[in-house]
């Protein structure tokens, strides 16, 4: 079970520097002015990530239904979270930070929630064939 994590925490360290990268270009070419609050965005999915991964993971190895019980659940979870987050951003942000931090915040979300979705789909196929 060690080395599953670990691979997947590098994968994911890896996906997050490619997201920070991306917000860092796209803010640049739109001239926005620094904010770490809008460069921190893929911090807050990855730690999301990360944890409600580690728990679906613990169902996926005994209890297939407590593993689509789980996922969907981490799904709510992430949506509702992701939206008090994003309130809670959008209240405070500077005017000229609003749309692109929205937008930011929602390509990152759909970006993670892929990217877990991937990665547990191909975990529970490789479990389902041992």
């Amino acid at each position: 079970m060690a080395a599953p994590q670990r691979s997947f925490l590098t994968v994911l360290v890896a996906f997050t520097l490619a997201c920070v990268a991306g917000l860092a270009l796209t803010a640049r070419a739109l001239h926005l002015p620094p904010n770490p609050v809008f460069l921190g965005l893929p911090l807050y999915f990855a730690v999301l990530t990360f944890l409600l991964h580690r728990w679906q993971e613990k169902a996926l190895a005994g209890d297939p239904k407590g593993f689509v019980q789980r996922f969907m659940t981490a799904l709510v979870v992430k949506m509702f979270a992701s939206v008090a987050v994003l309130v809670a951003l959008l209240l405070t942000a500077p005017d000229a930070f609003i749309t692109p931090m929205a937008l930011g915040f929602a390509v990152l979300y759909l970006a993670y929630v892929v990217f877990s979705t991937v990665r547990l789909m191909r975990l529970s196929q490789r479990a389902g064939r041992t």
